[in-house]
């Protein structure tokens, strides 16, 4: 079986190789079976220069492919034009992330054994040491791999979301029918994912494997980062890529079904998170409005119980189901955040039954208010602990 990986990049030199070379060294056999395309998106540092020497060591297998800063769709769309035609599945990587050392191979077992799977994914980390892969933490949606590689039904999964392109696998025959949403600078990939699934209803989950994202927490320009400025995140967006999904899901099931819902819920949450400032700076008191009777018209079509199930701090779930039942005007601050810090319990169960309770306090309170307490209350009693006590 042979892989493509497409890997777009637009001024990468710090991390451009370590990212190559995960894909070098796979346990598969590199120069038999994998081809990888990386798509300069116009960059002006020595990305292109680094990428030439790859192409130079191995150019049976890596090419370099020159285009004009058009964005990530337009990287993707023309990388696909080059795949060859002998390829099987065709793999994404971003320009600063890794695949894990067997990525390809464990890709390829489960593909041999589920033939009417046209996409797998692997479980996802966030890593933040420029390739050593130190685990800082694992994505909330790695919970699909607990069971093991399996084949996960939508319809009977709903939780089971998928919606990034980082480490995606999608059948090369497949995706020739397919195309990245040009008109749209993030989210496209979700948009290409999305309605792959609901036409498939399946994909691959697998696992023992792990793509690892770099994420730099000091430098707040990455695209990510920088969508949440731009006017097309908001009400645009919503229409283009969140409405679509009710459409199509409406068009083939007769109704908006669960896993659509869920979907739409779990994404829509980032709008409310407290890094995301940019609201009111970016649009104007019209946009904000056009913005928030969007949001009303498709949470409309959602019920709240796929709001109340997210994983996520309860006042974004509350800000959500606020706006979606009262409308404009709204606040985005519920109270000062100097005096309510946002909270989340977690509970891990230890090997002699009993449970351990981890609470996360929002990491910029460093203190908790004066004579504030925790307190935990089971069927058996209820105890009582202040602010660096033991319970």
């Amino acid at each position: 079986m042979k892989f493509a990986i497409i890997i777009p990049f637009y001024n990468a030199e710090k991390r451009l190789e370590i990212s190559v070379e995960s894909i070098i060294k796979q346990s598969y056999g590199f120069t038999e079976n994998v081809q990888v395309l990386l798509v300069n998106d116009g960059s002006t540092d020595k990305s292109g220069d680094i990428a030439d020497t790859l192409v130079r060591k191995y150019p049976q297998n890596i090419y370099q492919i020159h285009i004009k800063n058009g964005g990530p769709a337009r990287a993707r769309n023309i990388g696909l034009m080059h795949v060859r035609n002998d390829i099987d599945f065709v793999g994404f990587l971003d320009a600063d992330d890794v695949y894990s050392l067997h990525m390809i191979r464990e890709m390829a077992h489960f593909a041999e054994k589920h033939a009417e799977i046209n996409m797998m994914v692997p479980p996802f980390y966030y890593v933040d040491d420029l390739g050593t892969r130190k685990k800082i933490g694992a994505h909330k949606l790695n919970t699909r791999f607990e069971q093991g590689s399996r084949v996960v039904n939508i319809q009977e999964e709903y939780r089971a979301i998928h919606f990034y392109i980082g480490g995606t696998f999608l059948r090369f025959e497949r995706l020739k029918k397919l195309a990245f949403d040009e008109s749209l600078h993030f989210g496209e990939d979700q948009l290409l994912i999305t309605k792959l699934l609901l036409d498939d209803e399946a994909y691959g989950v697998v696992a023992d494997v792990g793509y690892f994202y770099y994420r730099d927490m000091k430098n707040k320009s990455s695209l990510v980062n920088k969508s949440w400025q731009s006017k097309s995140r908001y009400e645009a967006f919503l229409q283009s890529v969140y409405q679509s999904y009710l459409d199509v899901s409406k068009a083939k099931f007769g109704s908006v079904i669960p896993y659509v819902q869920y979907l739409i819920s779990y994404h829509a949450k980032l709008y409310f998170y407290k890094e995301n400032v940019y609201f009111r700076e970016v649009l104007t008191e019209q946009e904000q409005e056009e913005f928030v009777t969007a949001f009303q018209q498709i949470f409309s079509e959602i019920e709240e119980k796929y709001v109340w199930e997210l994983d996520t701090a309860q006042p974004v779930k509350e800000m959500m189901l606020s706006l979606r039942k009262n409308g404009w005007p709204v606040r985005f601050e519920t109270s000062s955040i100097a005096d309510v810090p946002i909270v989340a319990l977690h509970k891990k169960w230890r090997g002699n039954g009993h449970a351990e309770l981890i609470c996360d306090i929002e990491e910029s309170r460093v203190d908790l208010p004066e004579n504030s307490f925790f307190a935990a209350k089971t069927l058996f009693s209820t105890k009582k602990s202040n602010s660096g006590e033991a319970f």
